[in-house]
């Protein structure tokens, strides 16, 4: 799968450090004045690698993690599966996808977001959704222009102090 000169691959357990550093980068621009500033200043790289090693390695049932590469650099990544909190096996969710800052608008996301989209029709959903900060202006025109549609759905994500407002955006796979 490839857009101009990024290629989608399964990630590979070296790509952790890269990944992590990626996540934190993405959140910090994205989520400034969404989160606080402490947040999102003490995330921490070493335990975010940790983290991804110990996904790449041993995934969640059903979970279906990718990362862009531009030449030999991981440049971005999503991850998705079946549906969090919902029984209905014919529902899809893309948990995640994120792009380092300094690649946004050089076609990495939208290589991310169509192979996350090609993954998800090869798994057999039929409808997939995924969560958006309600005022992430630049994602939701993102997912838009792709056919995700605001479905009405609504959540707080009580994960942060705030909490984070999100809505939902879904689109018919097939």
């Amino acid at each position: 799968m490839t857009s101009a000169n990024i290629i989608v691959r399964q990630p590979a357990e070296g790509d952790a450090s890269t990944l992590a550093d990626i996540q934190i980068s993405a959140w910090r621009a994205a989520y400034r004045g969404v989160m606080t500033e402490e947040y999102l200043d003490a995330m921490d790289s070493e335990r975010y690698a940790e983290g991804w090693a110990r996904n790449i390695a041993n995934p969640k049932p059903g979970t279906s993690h990718l990362v862009a590469e531009s030449g030999s650099q991981v440049v971005g990544f999503c991850i998705l599966g079946p549906a969090t909190g919902d029984s209905d096996t014919a529902l899809g969710q893309l948990y995640a996808i994120n792009v380092h800052p300094q690649w946004w608008d050089k076609g990495a996301g939208s290589a991310l977001f169509a192979a996350a989209e090609e993954k998800l029709v090869a798994l057999g959903y039929d409808r997939a959704f995924l969560w958006v900060e309600a005022n992430n202006k630049r994602a939701i025109d993102f997912y838009t222009k792709r056919g995700w549609l605001d479905d009405g759905g609504t959540m707080q994500d009580t994960r942060f102090d705030p909490p984070v407002s999100e809505r939902r955006h879904s689109r018919e796979m097939k």
